[in-house]
């Protein structure tokens, strides 16, 4: 089958989408990963096509509008509404770049940022559709949507009542922007005024969930085309190697700290974040290992006992540290998780508080602490908290490590397009 996967995002939206269009092209398919340029290097490195779509991740996270609904801790719907007003210049590009790479299609792959694209695009195709998102959204009568609190419950009509609600109004913020695009660049001129997406539930469109049921299980009503595969990793290349200084660093003391993926994302004031990190380590006699540019500090403005670092692979680092503080993306915390290392969540927004209360629930990390409320005192506080979770925290990665969720996806994916091929000849 010609695949396309189409992924838009940070990295941590674009590397779990190449290791399964890895897996798809050991299985015979031709795979087309559709993202952003600065992604090609990573996509090639896999075997993989490769087709641009506009925009650079950074101008999203570097807009300031959209960085004062991170820090003061907004509404999903708002965050939507300012994200459509602020990107809705590239919408006709990306569609159309999407599009272009499509065209050949037999199946579309989408990721949950530019779900909205995959969908007109297969519509128009007539193709099916496999949303594969590294969150849960799918409707249960077991709990209400996400954004509202864990363990809250309104009974199961009104629980599932909340996705429907919830699907409608983000759907009429985007609508306009979406008319607008498929008019122009698919000819579709007929965008349904009902949101369009529960069609894909009753038509049975498979859904691939890129996490472990470890850490987020099935919903019990989901249906037979949902499943939840385990987390897709893409480890390091084989040949990387540490830089010398960092082993030394590591040697030479305690397992150290791990700060990082939320400085550069949403700080208006970074020397103030640096502040807060820097005396919470000196509080708790932690030694750190931090992102360079995460706090607006230069490596000779860091004390001996923190070392600054551009990347290092998260297979290799996590391992080797202490506990991991971060934003809370799907990725980072999957990582975290599978290190077994106790996780200290600073959310900002979407899927990040859901796996910073799920890290929570699970006993393997402190209550998030919200960006707004972020203090020394506070992140101090969590860190005494993580070696009590240590325990909890390497059982879990355990659980994690013993799954292979890109080859149970591949099998999912396999299977679904087997049946549906069966169930048409059985018809004829």
């Amino acid at each position: 089958m010609r695949v396309r996967i189409i992924t838009i995002g940070s990295e941590g939206d674009v590397r779990p989408y190449a290791a399964f269009g890895a897996a798809l092209r050991s299985a015979g398919h031709h795979v087309r990963v559709i993202t952003h340029p600065s992604f090609e290097t990573l996509i090639r490195g896999q075997q993989l096509d490769f087709a641009p779509v506009a925009g650079d991740p950074r101008q999203m996270e570097d807009n300031r509008r959209l960085r004062d609904l991170h820090d003061n801790g907004r509404s999903a719907m708002k965050w939507w509404r300012t994200f459509n007003e602020v990107d809705a210049p590239l919408m006709r590009r990306r569609l159309s770049d999407c599009w272009e790479a499509c065209s050949d299609a037999d199946v579309v792959v989408v990721s949950i940022l530019p779900y909205l694209f995959g969908h007109m695009i297969a519509r128009k195709l007539d193709i099916p559709l496999v949303r594969a998102f590294y969150f849960p959204v799918s409707p249960t009568r077991a709990y209400p949507v996400q954004s509202l609190p864990r363990g809250f419950s309104l009974g199961g009509r009104f629980n599932l009542a909340t996705y429907d609600i919830q699907r409608q109004l983000l759907w009429t913020v985007a609508r306009p922007w979406v008319a607008g695009a498929c008019r122009e660049v698919l000819g579709i001129t007929d965008t349904p005024w009902r949101e369009p997406f529960g069609n894909l539930d009753t038509e049975r469109q498979l859904l691939l969930y890129a996490y472990s049921p470890s850490v987020s299980p099935p919903a019990p009503d989901w249906g037979d085309w949902i499943h939840v595969t385990g987390y897709w990793f893409l480890d390091r290349r084989a040949d990387w190697t540490p830089p010398p200084e960092l082993t030394g660093f590591l040697d030479s003391g305690p397992p150290p700290v791990y700060i990082g993926g939320f400085g550069s994302m949403t700080n208006r004031e970074p020397a103030e974040l640096a502040r807060i990190v820097l005396r919470a380590l000196a509080d708790t006699g932690h030694r750190g290992i931090v992102l360079k540019g995460w706090g607006g500090l230069h490596a000779s403005e860091l004390p001996s006992t923190v070392f600054p670092i551009e990347w290092v692979p998260f297979d290799w680092l996590f391992p080797r540290v202490a506990a991991a503080v971060h934003h809370g993306g799907a990725g980072t915390t999957a990582a975290s998780l599978r290190a077994g290392v106790p996780t200290v969540v600073i959310p900002f927004f979407l899927d990040q508080f859901f796996w910073g209360k799920r890290v929570f629930e699970l006993g393997v990390g402190p209550s998030p602490i919200l960006r707004k409320n972020l203090e020394a005192d506070r992140l101090a506080a969590a860190l005494r908290a993580a070696p009590a979770m240590k325990q909890r925290a390497a059982a879990i990665g355990e659980r994690i490590r013993a799954e292979n969720g890109v080859a149970c996806a591949v099998d999912r994916f396999q299977n679904h397009f087997k049946q549906k091929v069966e169930h048409a000849a059985s018809c004829d």
